[in-house]
């Protein structure tokens, strides 16, 4: 019995410091120039699977991607931001 005293509050800290990993994080808005990024990511997707119907619509196909990264220069975004939205 002494060692469930000792034992059942640890397991039950144990729980609530996992529960509060989980817990939702407000996230500080989009800046203007991610909220473009992203409105220009949308519309590159749409005109890369437009232009090439078959096959996967991703960049593992490597004419959608061609497509899709041209598209993305064309609206002015850069190869970082590219980056980052790749991965």
């Amino acid at each position: 019995m002494k060692k469930f005293k000792i034992i059942m509050p640890l397991i039950l800290a144990l729980g609530l410091f996992t529960l509060a990993g989980c817990a939702p994080r407000d996230h500080a808005p989009p800046t203007f120039e991610e909220q473009q990024a992203q409105a220009a990511k949308a519309q590159c997707s749409e005109e890369a699977t437009a232009m090439n119907s078959e096959g996967v619509h991703n960049s593992s196909n490597p004419f959608w991607a061609s497509y899709f990264e041209m598209c993305m220069h064309r609206l002015g975004v850069t190869d970082a931001e590219l980056k980052k939205m790749w991965y």
